[in-house]
């Protein structure tokens, strides 16, 4: 094969063909052996996983091609009980959890959390950053806390004991009448450090993330003084919703110039019905907008509110999600809400009643639409192409990844002005090969990598494109590459490798 740059051109090979869904077995395990951080690279990609492979991932010696396995959505059962006790500290925290995978059982996260407090002197993490490690990844999951608060060893107690604001209540009094002094001390110490009233000399002068997690504490009349004093809006986008804001302070800054503080303010529980008036007739659209949603309105009362949803939080972008799912009562209300915020909200909900559903696959608002079709499990296969023929925004990409997204039909899309659309065609399992064959050279390199693994690509035309820069890669994912090609191709690039590898280099 006669390419520039042969060994990126022998990665990029060999990447595709590890991602190629109909390669061999005996070829993955080649890779493996011979290119193990390309390969584990693009093995990670893959949808399926051979058992054969997971094998020899699970006894590889590379804690990075363990920790890739560790992370697979499909990773089996008995492999990861495996990786869950590996000797490299982060292939056991990547088998702790991920998308797509079951949670592990309570008596493996306990036999998990007492395996940290075991690791040998010298070990790269101690338990110290092991936890810090693991905390913020199992941050949503308040089972590791509970679990960890009545763990049998005090050692796993004592982490849990100075992490009093992750602790339900029930757990929190536990820890402070510990049978171990030392724990119950901790506990004590980290509750009152955590209800203590913030005062001036807490606050640090510069602006990083102690400075916000200070004003999210309870603040002393002084602390709130010397904010409000200072006129510093970053540290007033705190004290605006912070619950100990004394009220005449939260009144002054109804007033407030900044459209961003008013819009803050808007965001409390505790306004009275005046104060919620008086925002929603607020000369800027952003603050209207954020006291549209307050519980305290009436229907009536929002309908009144001008607002633009274009300029609101999570217009319509998932990334508005990381609010909690609201209840399945609050979402049902939601649901017929005005305000078309509200139904965005509601259409989170995964288990929305079918009636309800089909109301909202009809919602004038984009927002609600794409999220509808982002969450919901049962909107209909039509409502799913909609809206990626709608959506420009994150989570399009998503929308593909449903099963009851249709394929069928997607061929018509072939001369649509939206590359993303375009490349639609791949799936279409009746899309003519001279077709595909015209999109490969589509003007956008994204349609083009597409069409270089559709299986409908003619193979004379895919062998052509596995010495294109661009789409070699792409071609040799192609799942209708001839194994014999395939195998070639990767002996080809090994050698390619082995030529160009450096003494002592490790793959590709």
């Amino acid at each position: 094969m006669s390419r520039n740059g042969p060994r990126s051109a022998a990665e990029r090979l060999c990447r595709g063909a590890a991602r190629n869904p109909a390669a061999p077995v005996d070829l993955l395990l080649r890779l493996l052996g011979s290119a193990p951080s390309c390969a584990s690279r693009a093995l990670g990609l893959r949808l399926d996983l051979p058992v054969a492979v997971q094998r020899a991932m699970a006894d590889h010696p590379s804690p990075e091609v363990r920790r890739t396995l560790a992370g697979h959505p499909q990773v089996r059962p008995e492999f990861r009980d495996r990786l869950l006790a590996d000797p490299d500290m982060r292939v056991m925290l990547r088998a702790f959890g991920g998308p797509g995978q079951p949670p592990l059982s309570d008596d493996m996260v306990t036999g998990l959390l007492a395996r940290i407090e075991d690791l040998p002197p010298g070990a790269p993490l101690t338990p110290g950053e092991v936890y810090s490690e693991l905390w913020p990844a199992m941050r949503y999951d308040r089972r590791l806390y509970r679990l960890a608060a009545a763990h049998p060893d005090p050692r796993v107690r004592r982490h849990a004991a100075v992490l009093p604001q992750w602790l339900d209540e029930t757990s929190r009094a536990a820890l402070l009448a510990d049978p171990v002094p030392e724990i119950r001390a901790a506990a004590a110490a980290a509750t009152a450090e955590d209800e203590r009233v913030m005062r001036p000399a807490d606050l640090p002068d510069r602006h990083r993330h102690a400075f916000a997690a200070v004003l999210q504490r309870p603040l002393s009349r002084a602390l709130v003084d010397q904010v409000v004093a200072d006129g510093d809006d970053e540290a007033l986008f705190f004290v605006a919703v912070n619950p100990s804001t004394p009220p005449d302070v939260v009144s002054a800054l109804l007033r407030h110039p900044a459209a961003v503080i008013r819009s803050r303010v808007a965001q409390r529980p505790d306004l009275s019905h005046e104060q919620l008036l008086a925002l929603a007739a607020d000369p800027e659209t952003e603050v209207r907008t954020a006291v549209s949603v307050h519980p305290g309105l009436t229907e009536q009362e929002r309908a009144d509110i001008d607002i633009d949803v274009t300029t609101a939080a999570g217009d319509g972008n998932p990334e508005l999600t990381g609010e909690p799912v609201p209840s399945l009562a609050d979402a049902s209300r939601w649901a017929a809400s005005v305000n078309p915020l509200l139904r965005r909200r509601a259409a989170r909900h995964p288990g929305l009643p079918p009636e309800v559903v089909d109301a909202l696959t009809h919602d004038p608002d984009p927002g609600v639409r794409i999220l509808l079709a982002l969450h919901h499990p049962d909107v209909p296969p039509e409502f799913l192409l909609r809206c990626y023929l709608e959506h420009r925004g994150p989570g399009r990409e998503e929308l593909i990844d449903n099963p009851r997204f249709p394929t069928t039909g997607l061929a018509a899309f072939a001369d649509h002005a939206d590359p993303a659309v375009r490349r639609l065609v791949a799936r279409d399992p009746d899309a003519e090969p001279a077709l595909v064959a015209r999109l490969v050279n589509d003007p956008d390199v994204t349609v083009r990598q597409t069409m270089a693994s559709c299986p409908h690509l003619p193979v004379p035309r895919m062998i052509e494109l596995l010495d294109d820069p661009d789409l070699g890669e792409h071609a040799a994912a192609n799942p209708r590459l001839p194994a014999e090609v395939l195998h070639r191709l990767v002996a080809e690039a090994l050698r390619e490798q082995g030529t160009q590898r450096k003494p002592g280099a490790n793959g590709l």
